[in-house]
């Protein structure tokens, strides 16, 4: 049976989530085989650190791009989607509008652009040039395309030592991780919200999260909830 609309895009993030977990439990394998104490497992901590971050940015960012095929295929307009995926159409006229002193010239762009944009297909972020993946960015990320971000929070005191950890091992710095406790917690952290992440964009694919209830409601009371 030929897969769904949902399943060619839930396939794509399981499988990039999938050689991403295999690579991490070759890692730690070796990690696993090196004497506690010795110089090689204190090299294998800190690789095995770099590659958690590594793997949970590219990770995160691969699935939310995925999300954003799936909507863009779709070619929903920003009146068929809920409010905090649409407005992602209109931050472009925003920076405009910004810049507009006269009050006439204002309402005239807003008015007639807006109404435009409302029955365009919309448009969408992109998270591919996005660095040093903390979990409150990797919250607001997820927070736009109306996914839920609870997870990521949770975790968010272990993340952030990690992106924090990541960036002194890429400066060069002679970062030590204390031992394999620690590096076990570092990954689980990644992991849930790897995980979370995977979950939120499958299921919001899957049950069409992503559309408002009904095309009546206008969008200004749509914004409100």
């Amino acid at each position: 049976m030929a897969p769904t609309f949902s399943d060619f895009y839930a396939q794509q993030i399981q499988a990039d989530l999938d050689w991403r977990e295999t690579e991490l439990a070759v890692l730690r394998r070796h990690l696993l085989s090196t004497t506690i104490g010795s110089t090689q497992e204190v090299t294998f901590l800190r690789t095995n650190l770099a590659m958690i971050y590594a793997h949970y940015e590219g990770f995160c960012k691969f699935a939310l791009g995925i999300y954003v095929d799936a909507l863009t295929a779709l070619s929903l307009t920003p009146i068929d989607l809920k409010w905090p995926i649409a407005v992602q159409s209109f931050r472009k006229l925003q920076a405009e509008l910004k810049s507009i002193d006269t009050p006439a010239d204002f309402f005239s762009k807003l008015l007639t652009e807006f109404e435009t944009k409302l029955t365009e297909p919309a448009n969408y972020e992109r998270p591919d040039n996005v660095a040093n993946l903390w979990p409150d960015l990797l919250s607001s990320w997820l927070d736009r395309f109306n996914l839920d971000s609870t997870a990521v929070s949770q975790e968010k005191a272990r993340l952030d030592t990690l992106v924090n950890s990541r960036n002194q091992i890429a400066h060069g710095k002679k970062l030590t991780v204390a031992n394999r406790t620690e590096l076990d917690l570092h990954a689980n952290a990644a992991t849930l919200a790897m995980h979370a992440v995977a979950i939120g964009v499958m299921d919001a694919l899957e049950q069409r999260r992503y559309a408002r209830n009904s095309r009546v409601m206008t969008i200004l009371s749509h914004a409100m909830h």
